[in-house]
């Protein structure tokens, strides 16, 4: 690529960092990614196989993934009129601030607003699309400050306002009376409730979306046991979701996708629910392991992640335990030594075998880090 054509890239794409997922050999235990650890039992891959092995693969998909929406408006006590599917949340994200992106009277460009630290894609995607991102400090424990929120809302005078309930990469849930009382105030912005890991915390807000105009609900398929689908969807009010629908990519959720996904939902929602159970009670043992360990301070978490940090901020001692359990064939996530993140590592929550395993390699690897 010349430099005239480098020259024609939007001004801060250069400056990005591609969305990268690692490629280590030698890994035996894969705790990185939030996915859940519980496939289906394999009577059913077996069943779906052959339900799979049907479609025709030579006519386009459902444009409006009609059998699912029904499906999942039915779950979620909405009308179908109220969804929008993605290829994950992350489509969805993109659309929303896409579609979003008039600037208001007297800015040169609109904006998208959100509580830091939190999921990268937000700022990935405003950036892409020429929006400005406002990044708002949370606490030490990386509470909401509410006080901090209500300056930046009334300064920026966002377009979006995002919220990861649970947040992702700390697992806090921050309150939802808290983004609903921000959401009456400032009644020209739009307030995303982002709940990919709803399923493993209390306090959805789709029951508040009749009563606040300016409320959207994201939702997911991908960490409760079909990441591989790609299966994201809003629920908003029908005005709003029909003018971004008018954005979404034809036949964007394909046919074995959407058979897929209503296969499972309607046969096996119970199993999901159960698997999802299953990885809270996980997260509780983990967490109290965790935090009897004296270098690590463990953050409280409501998503089937847990974050920690190693030792003081910016001593280094985090991306040097990540690497010790690489050798040893763990796999988690790292954050580097700097920013508000420093020394900070996410794990995610694996089936028994596999939370032992990840412990007791942690406990050898602080020991050989203790005795250096």
């Amino acid at each position: 690529m010349n430099d005239a054509m480098l020259g024609l890239l939007r001004p801060g794409i250069r400056d990005l960092h591609a969305y990268e997922v690692p490629a280590i050999p030698g890994i035996e235990v894969k705790l990185d990614a939030n996915e859940s650890p519980y496939s289906l039992p394999v009577y059913a891959q077996e069943a779906l196989a052959k339900e799979l092995a049907t479609l025709p693969v030579n006519r386009y998909p459902d444009p409006r993934a009609t059998r699912l929406r029904e499906l999942l408006a039915a779950e979620y006590g909405v009308s179908p009129s109220c969804l929008l599917f993605g290829n994950g949340s992350d489509e969805i994200i993109q659309i929303l601030i896409a579609c979003l992106s008039r600037p208001r009277t007297g800015k040169e460009r609109a904006s998208i607003l959100f509580p830091t630290p939190t999921f990268s894609v937000f700022r990935l995607f405003a950036t892409t699309l020429g929006v400005d991102s406002v990044g708002v400090a949370t606490g030490d424990d990386f509470s909401l400050d509410v006080d901090a929120m209500r300056e930046a809302l009334r300064e920026a005078r966002p377009n979006i306002a995002f919220f990861a309930r649970p947040n992702n990469p700390t697992g806090t849930l921050w309150s939802g009376k808290h983004v609903l009382a921000l959401a009456d105030e400032f009644p020209e912005t739009l307030f995303v409730s982002d709940e990919a890991y709803g399923e493993y915390a209390q306090g959805s807000l789709v029951k508040s979306l009749g009563a606040c105009a300016n409320l959207l609900v994201m939702k997911t398929l991908s960490k409760i046991g079909l990441a591989g689908l790609r299966v994201g969807f809003a629920i908003g009010a029908p005005q709003l979701i029909a003018e971004l629908d008018k954005a979404r990519a034809p036949y964007n959720m394909s046919s074995f996708n959407q058979f897929a996904a209503h296969w499972v939902m309607s046969r096996h929602r119970e199993l999901l629910k159960k698997h999802c159970g299953q990885v809270v009670l996980a997260r509780a043992a983990m967490a109290a392991e965790l935090g009897a360990m004296g270098e690590l301070r463990v953050f409280d978490s409501d998503a089937n992640l847990i974050l920690f940090r190693v030792g003081a901020a910016g001593a280094g001692c985090g991306p040097k335990l990540w690497g010790a359990l690489c050798r040893r064939g763990v796999l988690i996530r790292t954050f580097g030594s700097s920013g508000r993140l420093a020394d900070c590592l996410r794990v995610t929550l694996g089936n028994p075998d596999e939370n032992e395993r990840f412990l007791a390699e942690l406990r050898s690897c602080l020991a050989a880090l203790r005795g250096r």
